[in-house]
């Protein structure tokens, strides 16, 4: 199942913009970029990683943090 940028950010709750700037520190990356039109897609994985980081969130974790903590085995 994939997803487009908007459906994805309407689903968890975030914006688009958080979206853009959680592929651009490299917390959540998009699972699909469209070569054609730079859409990006979210798939499953993505759901369950965007899960973590708004767990982590709600905790006030920062997102450097957070980032280090899904990274780690």
């Amino acid at each position: 199942m994939k997803m487009h940028i908007k459906e994805f950010a309407k689903l968890t709750g975030v914006s688009v913009r958080t979206l853009h700037y959680y592929d651009e520190i490299g917390l959540l990356k998009p699972a699909f970029v469209d070569g054609n039109s730079g859409y990006r897609y979210y798939d499953e994985a993505s759901l369950l990683r965007m899960q973590e980081i708004l767990f982590y969130r709600e905790l006030d974790f920062p997102l450097k943090s957070i980032g280090a903590i899904l990274s780690s085995p």
